[in-house]
């Protein structure tokens, strides 16, 4: 598989040779008869992805095999029509020396789109047009920092930094309007305003909530900024306390067990980026949510990827 960055399918095929193109193709076809017509592509995990209200399908090109990804529920379905293939919960390899199996590829997709046909899409953002206004206000008001913030694109919105540590970021939700203050428990909190979402999880990060744009004082909230940044100069922040690595058990361990080229790119990642995909499944309460989540992680594992990278910038 490349190392490179796609931004569409046709660049990603282009990146190989004309054996590797011609495989590509082909199955990028079959996936097309089979898809329905809201169906788009993508890129996802620097991998070709169909997407149907949900993944339909990754697939890449490696050295020896063309890598399917269609996720645990499918490959289940079909177990026995897959006995020919090295498979894992999320995963089917399918040898370069081998044809590309045309049905079966095509009876998964089928398989997935009835699944995901009544499927409805993630809503993180139905709210967003309620606070227009709050958000033009912040817009508006954040050029007006005393101190030069960058803006970066981080965790799906956008946060304002100084000197490579987050400040303030923003958004709306059902009942309120938020501002997020990265280093918020160190600032004195002159309006006793400043809250804490998550109660003995989150550890230095502090909110502001409003209830309407009129609210909204932008002298106070400027305040709060750049206190926040003088905290950084200051050198104040919270120590990340290390902790005991943690053993692979379960579902995990049982999908590294079945995939050597799994379990040697699991084995290769920092010690860090292995605790976050051990507790990133353990915290599934059900078997069929630690299949899902197992069929996510697959991809980036393989391109020795921690959970969270994509939104590390």
């Amino acid at each position: 598989m490349n190392d490179a960055s796609f931004s569409t399918i046709d660049e990603y095929i282009a990146s190989f040779d004309k054996e590797g193109q011609y495989i590509l193709n082909q199955v990028r076809q079959i996936i097309k008869e089979v898809s329905p017509k809201e169906t788009k592509e993508t890129i996802s995990y620097k991998m070709p992805t169909f997407r149907y209200q949900g993944n339909l399908m990754h697939f890449a090109l490696f050295k020896k095999h063309l890598g399917l990804y269609p996720g645990p529920a499918a490959i289940e379905a079909f177990e026995k029509d897959l006995k020919a293939f090295k498979t894992s919960k999320g995963a089917i390899q399918i040898p370069l020396d081998k044809p590309i199996p045309e049905d079966l590829i095509r009876k998964l997709i089928a398989f997935n789109v009835d699944i995901l046909k009544d499927k409805k899409g993630p809503t993180w953002d139905s709210h967003k047009s309620t606070w227009v206004d709050a958000e033009e206000f912040m817009n508006q008001l954040i050029v007006k920092t005393k101190s030069p913030l960058k803006k970066e694109f981080k965790w799906g919105s956008d946060v304002y930094t100084f000197q490579g540590k987050n400040v303030i970021g923003w958004g709306g939700f059902k009942d309120f309007f938020s501002l997020w203050f990265y280093n918020g428990v160190f600032l004195n909190d002159a309006e006793k305003v400043l809250v804490n979402a998550s109660e003995g999880k989150t550890k230095a990060l502090r909110q502001w909530r409003f209830k309407d744009v009129s609210e909204m004082n932008e002298k106070k909230i400027l305040a709060y900024i750049e206190e926040s940044v003088q905290t950084i100069r200051d050198g104040k922040e919270i120590k990340i306390e290390r902790s005991a690595p943690r053993e692979v058990t379960g579902i995990l361990k049982e999908a590294l067990n079945q995939n050597k080229e799994f379990h040697n790119a699991f084995d290769k990642l920092t010690p860090g980026k292995q605790k976050e995909y051990i507790e990133y499944i353990d915290e599934a309460k059900q078997e069929k949510t630690k299949f899902a989540r197992i069929e996510k992680i697959i991809p980036l594992i393989l391109d020795g990827k921690g959970l969270h990278d994509k939104y590390k910038k």
